[in-house]
C-alpha cells in the first residue's frame, strides 16, 4: 500500500518540467563493477589491463590517463575481429571476444579484443557530427532567447545527426505525431552551470527544447551514449537497473518483467549469482509503475548520459532501461539531475526496496 500511494502522488504530481533550466580519470583501472555491461559478465582485469596498455602509446596518451569507460561481449566475424585490410588473410571463424571503450577523459576509443585479448585491434573513428554555421547560429540565438542567457555565454557541447517524427522525437503523454522520418539534430548546450538538450531539423527552422531531458546543473553536463555499448532488453522486460562502482568489482542489476516479478542479480570478478526473486508486483502495482514512467516522460531520456568525472574514479553510476528508452546517470550528482530523472529515480527506488 506505502508503494502505491508514493507512486499515486508522484503521477498526481505531474511532471514539472523546467524549460529555462536545464567522462572519467587517477592512475588505477576504473573499478570493473562501474561499467556499462551488457550480459552480467565483467571484463577480466587481465584483459583491461592489456587493452590500457595497447591503448597508452597507439594513441599517445600516459598509461595513468587510460581509463575504461564500458565493455560489451562481442563475437567477431574473423581472426581480424571484423578489422582485416584489403590485401590482410583472417582467420575465417567466429571469434568470441570484448568491445571495450577507452577514454583519457577528454576523447574516447574503442578496442576490439578476443577473449583473452591476445589479439587487440582499434576501431576507426566514426565522423563526428558538427553543425552547419548557419544552423549553430540560429540554434544559440534561439536558446539565448529562451533560457535568457547571453549566446556569448553558451556553447555547444555535443552533436549528433538524428531522423525525428513530427513532433521532433519529443514524447508528451496523449500528443499524436506525424510519422515521418525528419533528418535533423539533437544538440546539447551547455551556459555556465546549467545544461539544456534541444532537437531541430536540418536547417533549424524548427527548434525544440527537449524539456525534460534538459535542466541539469553545475558541472553534471549531458553526453550521447554510444549505441553499440547499450545492454540489450529482453522482449518482456518492463524496466531494469544496473548498479555499478564499488571497490569489490560488483554489479548489481535489477529486473522488472511483465509478469510483475522482480529479480536482483549481483556479478563480481570471481562471483556470479542466480536471479533471485526479491518481490512480486501486483497487476495494479505494474501498471502504475508504467504510468509513471509515462508521466515522466521517460522515453525523452534515450541515448542520454549524465556522467561527471568523478564516474571515472570510484563512485557508483546507475543504468536504467525500458523499452522506451535508456539512460544513465552518475549516482554522487543526483541533485544536479533534471526534475523529472529525479522523480524517475525515486520511484523506482520505492517500488524496489524490499
Amino acid at each position: 500500500m506505502i508503494v502505491l500511494t508514493g507512486l499515486i502522488l508522484l503521477i498526481s504530481a505531474g511532471v514539472s518540467e523546467q524549460a529555462g533550466l536545464t567522462a572519467l580519470l587517477p592512475q588505477k583501472v576504473a573499478p570493473l563493477s562501474k561499467l556499462v555491461v551488457a550480459q552480467t559478465d565483467v571484463l577480466p582485469q587481465s584483459v583491461a589491463q592489456k587493452v590500457r596498455r595497447s591503448a597508452s602509446p597507439q594513441l599517445n596518451v600516459p598509461l595513468r590517463d587510460v581509463k575504461i569507460v564500458s565493455f560489451t561481449r562481442q563475437t567477431w566475424s574473423d581472426g581480424c575481429l571484423g578489422l582485416g585490410g584489403a590485401a590482410e588473410i583472417c582467420l575465417q571463424a567466429m571469434v568470441k571476444g570484448w568491445r571495450v571503450e577507452v577514454t583519457n577523459g577528454q576523447q574516447n576509443w574503442f578496442y576490439r579484443t578476443d577473449e583473452t585479448a591476445n589479439a587487440i585491434r582499434l576501431e576507426p573513428q566514426p565522423s563526428v557530427a558538427t553543425l552547419p554555421t548557419n544552423v549553430s547560429q540560429r540554434l544559440l540565438q534561439t536558446v539565448a532567447r529562451q533560457v535568457r542567457v547571453p549566446a556569448s555565454r553558451l556553447r555547444i557541447a555535443a552533436v549528433q545527426s538524428a531522423t525525428w517524427d513530427g513532433c521532433l522525437g519529443i514524447f508528451k503523454p496523449g500528443q499524436a505525431c506525424t510519422k515521418i522520418a525528419l533528418s535533423g539534430w539533437q544538440v546539447i548546450v551547455t551556459g555556465g552551470d546549467r545544461s539544456w538538450v534541444y532537437h531541430l531539423d536540418e536547417a533549424a527552422n524548427r527548434i525544440a527544447q527537449n524539456a525534460t531531458a534538459s535542466g541539469s546543473l553545475g558541472k553534471l553536463v549531458p553526453s550521447f551514449m554510444p549505441e553499440q555499448n547499450q545492454p540489450m532488453l529482453e522482449a518482456n522486460v518492463v524496466f531494469r537497473s544496473i548498479v555499478s562502482g564499488d571497490l569489490a568489482g560488483r554489479v548489481m542489476q535489477v529486473t522488472l518483467t511483465n509478469d510483475g516479478v522482480m529479480t536482483q542479480l549481483i556479478s563480481a570478478p570471481n562471483i556470479r549469482s542466480r536471479p533471485v526473486v526479491v518481490k512480486r508486483l501486483s497487476p495494479q502495482q505494474l501498471k502504475q509503475f508504467q504510468q509513471v514512467l509515462e508521466a515522466r516522460r521517460f522515453r525523452n531520456f534515450n541515448d542520454l548520459r549524465y556522467l561527471s568525472s568523478a564516474a571515472y574514479a570510484d563512485y557508483p553510476t546507475t543504468l536504467l532501461q525500458a523499452k522506451e528508452g535508456t539512460v544513465q546517470y552518475i549516482d554522487l550528482e543526483t541533485k544536479n539531475l533534471p526534475l523529472a530523472l529525479r522523480q524517475m529515480i525515486q520511484a523506482w527506488k520505492k517500488l524496489s526496496s524490499l
